[in-house]
């Protein structure tokens, strides 16, 4: 069995990784989104945060004793490389997927973040649990505005790549409906 220290080593380990293939996700569209400044900016601006995260957990991970190069678990380095596939995929036409796939790796972040404070909270790491805590509210906030912009961008696609004129009022009965979902 492995002591506390090796633990958090390992959890933060994960976490680094993870946030890190994300990261280059994000940061990749907001290098490539040309079409809308406002989403562009958002982006630029959470790429900055992801960096601030893989930053802060790699300082984390020092602290503790370990190095960020350590193995990743199985489980955590098959959706790490589900999320670095995310970088190859840029459909500049089809940003809806681009955002499906971002709020996907993002909800996996957040579970892996409710983990790891779980984790550092039993074994007495307060530090570790704030830091856990703090990223995971700044992933929540970047979700919830995807969440909140995604059905205006599938009426856009849906004008601009098919051969439909969709009735763009339901736009807010969707953003209701995935409010009323998480209430």
């Amino acid at each position: 069995m492995a002591d506390a220290k090796t633990l958090l080593q390992k959890y933060v380990s994960d976490m680094v990784s993870l946030e890190s293939h994300i990261y280059q996700a994000i940061d990749k569209q907001a290098k490539g989104n040309k079409d809308n400044p406002q989403i562009k900016t958002k982006f630029e601006t959470f790429a900055q945060t992801m960096k601030s995260h893989t930053d802060g957990l790699s300082a984390r991970l020092q602290e503790l004793g370990g190095a960020a190069n350590q193995p990743v678990k199985q489980g955590v380095a098959v959706v790490a490389g589900v999320a670095a596939g995310l970088i190859d995929k840029m459909r500049s036409e089809e940003v809806s997927k681009d955002f499906r796939d971002d709020i996907t790796a993002l909800n996996l972040s957040l579970v892996s973040y409710s983990m790891l404070h779980t984790t550092a909270l039993s074994l007495g790491d307060r530090q570790t649990a704030e830091l856990a805590a703090r990223f995971a509210k700044e992933d929540a906030d970047f979700i919830s505005y995807m969440h909140k912009m995604l059905p205006g961008i599938v009426l856009r696609e849906l004008k601009q790549n098919h051969d439909v004129t969709p009735d763009e009022s339901v736009a807010e009965e969707t953003n209701k409906l995935v409010a009323d979902l998480w209430k």
